[in-house]
């Protein structure tokens, strides 16, 4: 559970990257088309992102691991199941009431989610109603649907819905050429991805206001590429005026009339941007450099592989001490060989008057006809000691840390323990701190905007009394709208002032901070190549 917060978390996060950098660099650029596929790119980034993990190996030396069993001489066979069972009363708690507060995000999140998609889905059983026994006109690659059941056109892929009675012929064929710059661009399926999108994230408010970028976005390219259609810019521009009242919607539909109409209307009025400020699609890279190095770097560690160092290959290993019977010794042996692939045999095996072993010698041959032995031999009863096998070798440990192997001919081999020298570890590179991210203004308020007026429900007439007063209606409308007193001229003036605070909080100072981080990064990266080369040199140089 804790994996899926972290993910929507970091999926969020990306989220808003991509959409500040849009709001304050790009949205007044006439890229349209480039911020498309930038919004696009931010929708499957903040997705797939947060699912990449680098694993960064830091190897360590070898640690010499020692499997110590039951002692032998009380419990020969060395099964748990040979000793005595105790019978504990089991310990009855009282349930005590505990709320799983994950689980509650998680209810609380799904609750939400199964909200927005049953309006989704019904929004597709509102669009099949519109088509339902509708007369479907072909015009090359489009389907054209002729409908009094709408007020406002959209386009859903390659269908085209209007109605007729509400136009003249000259809006018509603009709005037409309009809704086929959606359809042959395939803006829909950007608008099913946004939708989805933010079902999936209904809790971020972000998600939301990406989809309205992209919304809005999508109208300036079917704008701007219509106008180079239609034979009168100031008539395309006096039908988005006349459409721009509000009717019922379906979101996941292009449609005509957005409210937005004002920005619409400026935009086809805009001067085309340089191409050199084409650089500020680049402005997130190292934003995602740093995520990246931050958040999805995992470091492993991980032992160095040395033949030379003396390592755990099997978990198998058995003890010997002076109680050692001659029953456990070959029950023992006949384990290791199945276990190891190795025949271990003990012979002349002496002992005391107490029945202690004083004496005993060991032979091992493994698959491959190697062997090797050693034999312990005193006045006293033998200390305990511990047979294993490490890296296709058999190996003896004794109380004094003495280590008997076989060299590749077969002969015994003995190294004690105050021959063998640790290497000191250099100490490893500190990392660099990252910069402190500047305080973020408070996001302005949406104001109430003034209600547009209701079209007629009659056939359009220019000369009846119902169009008369609602084209009066309208622009008393567009008068409170363009007001610079109004709400709107208030809005842009306090999301102007938030954007120089955005960009005064990510000033150079930062910039400039964040720059010599990532040198400070990559002086990092280089210095822990160093240690981790360091570190191999030392250990090899202490096992020559």
């Amino acid at each position: 559970m804790e994996n899926f917060i972290l993910y929507f978390a970091k999926a969020s996060a990306l989220l808003a990257v991509f959409f500040l950098a849009y709001y304050f660099l790009l949205r007044k650029e006439t890229f349209f088309t480039s911020n498309r596929w930038f919004l696009l790119a931010g929708i499957l980034t903040s997705l797939a992102l947060p699912l990449v993990i680098f694993k960064k190996i830091v190897w360590t030396e070898p640690v010499v691991r020692h499997y110590v069993p039951v002692e032998t001489g009380a419990y020969p066979m060395t099964y748990v199941s040979d000793f005595p069972k105790t019978e504990i009363p089991p310990i009855i708690q009282e349930p005590s009431l505990e709320i799983n507060w994950l689980y509650v995000v998680a209810g609380i999140y799904l609750i939400g989610m199964l909200f927005f998609l049953g309006k989704f889905i019904r929004d597709f059983w509102a669009l099949k109603k519109i088509f339902k026994n509708q007369t479907i006109e072909t015009c090359g690659s489009f389907k054209l649907v002729d409908t009094d059941r709408i007020q406002s056109p959209f386009s859903f892929f390659n269908y085209i819905v209007y109605n007729s009675n509400r136009f003249r012929q000259e809006e018509l064929d603009n709005i037409l050429e309009h809704e086929k710059v959606h359809s042959s661009q395939m803006h829909s399926a950007d608008m099913i991805i946004s939708q989805l999108f933010c079902i999936a994230f209904w809790f971020n408010p972000f998600a939301w206001l990406h989809k309205k970028a992209i919304v809005q976005n999508l109208e300036f390219i079917a704008d701007s590429t219509a106008l180079k259609m239609v034979s009168d810019r100031i008539i395309y521009q006096k039908t988005l005026l006349k459409v721009s009242a509000p009717h019922h919607c379906i979101p996941i539909t292009n449609h005509f009339f957005q409210s937005l109409i004002k920005k619409r209307i400026v935009m086809l009025n805009t001067d085309q941007s340089k191409k050199r400020n084409s650089w500020k699609y680049a402005i997130v890279l190292p934003l995602l450099t740093v995520f990246m190095l931050q958040f999805q770097v995992e470091t492993v560690a991980q032992e160095k592989s040395s033949k030379k160092a003396i390592q755990e290959t099997n978990p198998y290993e058995f003890k010997i001490d002076k109680n050692s019977t001659d029953d456990y010794l070959k029950l023992q042996s006949e384990i290791f060989k199945k276990n190891n692939g190795i025949d271990v045999k003990f012979s002349k095996v002496k002992r005391n008057a107490d029945k202690e072993i004083v004496a005993i010698k060991t032979t091992y041959k493994d698959k491959d006809g190697n062997s090797g032995n050693s034999y312990l031999k005193s006045d006293e009863p033998i200390q305990p000691f511990v047979l294993k096998k490490e890296d296709d070798k058999v190996v003896i440990s004794s109380p004094k840390n003495t280590f008997y192997g076989r060299t590749t001919n077969g002969s015994s081999v003995v190294v004690s323990a105050d021959k063998l020298e640790m290497p000191t570890p250099p100490t490893p590179p500190t990392p660099p701190v990252m910069p402190a991210m500047p305080a973020m203004p408070n996001t302005p308020p949406v104001p109430q905007f003034p209600t547009p007026p209701m079209p007629p429900t009659v056939a359009y007439n220019e000369d009846s009394k119902e169009w008369k007063e609602f084209e009066k209606k309208m622009k008393e409308f567009e008068t409170k709208m363009e007001a610079k007193d109004g709400e709107m001229a208030k809005f842009e003036k306090a999301m102007e002032k938030y954007g120089e605070e955005m960009e005064a909080a990510f000033s150079k100072d930062f910039e400039k901070q964040m720059e010599e981080f990532e040198k400070k990064m990559e002086i990092f990266e280089e210095q822990m190549e160093a240690y981790a080369k360091q570190m191999e040199e030392q250990m090899e140089k202490n096992l020559r």
